[in-house]
Parts: C-alpha cells; structure tokens; sequence
C-alpha cells in the first residue's frame, strides 16, 4: 500500500513539472506622450528674432544728434530733419547700411560710425536722447529751423492757421503766435505778431542750405524777422 501512495506522488510531480509556467501579469499600456513645443524660454538664446517691429536708436556724433529706424532690410536715417533711407549691406561684424551715395551708417554695440554726404563722423556713441527734429516731429511740428551767432530756432506747427514759437539770443528771448497769416505771392513763409506785440515774418526759400557751424545739410534756408532784425538760418519741413 505504501508502494502504491509513493508512485501516485511520484506521477503527481511529474505532472506538475511538465504543465507550463504561468506568465507573469504585463503592465498596463501607457499611452504616448504628445510632444508639446517648447516654451520660449527654453528656446536658444542666439534664435534672432523675426524682425517685424522696428527698432529706433538714437545716436551722439559730436554736436550732431541723429536716430535710426531699423526696419527689416533697411534703416531710416533722421538728420537734420531729413529722413534718407539706407539699405542693409553685409557686415563682417555689427550692422551696417549704405545706399551708395556717400551716407552708411555701421553700428556694432553702443559704437557708431556715421557719413553722410562723403563726410565721416567718426566718435559716434548711443544715446538715450532723441535729435530735437525727431522730437519736434513727434510733436506734431510742420517746420522747423536754426541757426548761430546768436544761436536761435523757430518751430511752426500745421494747419491754415499755425502756432509759432521761437527762441532768439541763446534762449535769452522767446516769441509766440497762436495765429499765423501766410506770406502772399511767390514768397513762402509766415507773419504774424506775438503775444508781446511784436510783428516778425518767417521767410523760407526751397534751396539747400548748409549750417555753417555744424555742417549739417538742410532742405530749405530760413529767415526770421523780428521787428526787422533778421536771424537767418537753415530748416524743413518735417512732413512732407
């Protein structure tokens, strides 16, 4: 009988051995992760970036002020109330423009040179401060000259009937109108009388005119008359 419960044990094992193994249990499928674009900041920081909004920088070339507006393939160069348009040529190092004519104008960092008309400024630096014809524009100024020895300016602003104000003697005197008459005839200009009472006349003919002082290039020559003393000088028209 013990033989018999031995030799049913046996085959039992033997049973056993032989049925296959059960497989373990498999994870559960996880599901891909979307890719997701990476957030800007983690972007490279050399990416240039897509230049649809211009830039304006302001430059300081010894007693000239004069500001760039850096467009897509071109910078637009405000001096001296005339705007030039200059377009970008290849530089080995910072950004240059050039239109072939005698005015480039290459900055790299806070360092600028300058030519216009042939002439170079060299020691050009940038600065947080507008030219006082960029500035005038923003205020909406139609016209505006100056001129030395004594150093003076008018602005005049837009409209059949504009306002004028003037600075005569360094500063030392100053002329307002809120009512200007045009000059009649072939003349172009203004007269008018100030708050003060007194009566002047602006005179501007269309011809190039250069400042003796700075060398800077104008549009047009301007001559104030104020109580017949003239001032004369250069300007333009910052609108037209």
């Amino acid at each position: 009988m013990k033989a018999v419960v031995g030799v049913w044990l046996c085959m039992a094992v033997v049973l056993a051995a032989c049925q296959p193994a059960i497989p373990p249990s498999a994870p559960a499928a996880v599901p891909p992760v979307a890719s997701q674009p990476l957030p800007a900041s983690a972007t490279a920081p050399d990416t240039p970036a897509t230049p649809d909004e211009p830039r304006t920088l302001h430059f300081q070339c010894g007693d000239l002020l004069t500001s760039a507006r850096l467009l897509r393939d071109e910078a637009r160069l405000s001096v001296s109330g005339r705007d030039i348009a200059l377009p970008h040529v290849p530089s080995a190092s910072g950004a240059r423009y050039d239109d072939g004519k005698g005015n480039a104008l290459w900055s790299n960092g806070n360092d600028a040179l300058l030519t216009l008309g042939g002439k170079q400024y060299e020691a050009c630096t940038r600065s947080e401060r507008a030219s006082p014809w960029v500035d005038a524009q923003a205020r909406g100024i139609g016209f505006r000259a100056v001129g030395s020895e004594p150093g003076w300016y008018v602005e005049v602003g837009q409209g059949e009937t504009p306002a004028l104000h003037a600075e005569l003697d360094y500063g030392e005197r100053q002329i307002d109108s809120q009512s200007l008459v045009p000059l009649t005839g072939a003349r172009e200009g203004f007269r008018g009388m100030a708050t003060d009472g007194t009566s002047f006349e602006l005179r501007i003919t269309r011809t190039p005119c250069n400042d003796g002082m700075s060398g800077e290039a104008f549009e047009a020559s301007a001559e104030l008359l104020v109580a017949d003393r003239p001032y004369k000088g250069c300007g333009a028209y910052l609108f037209d």
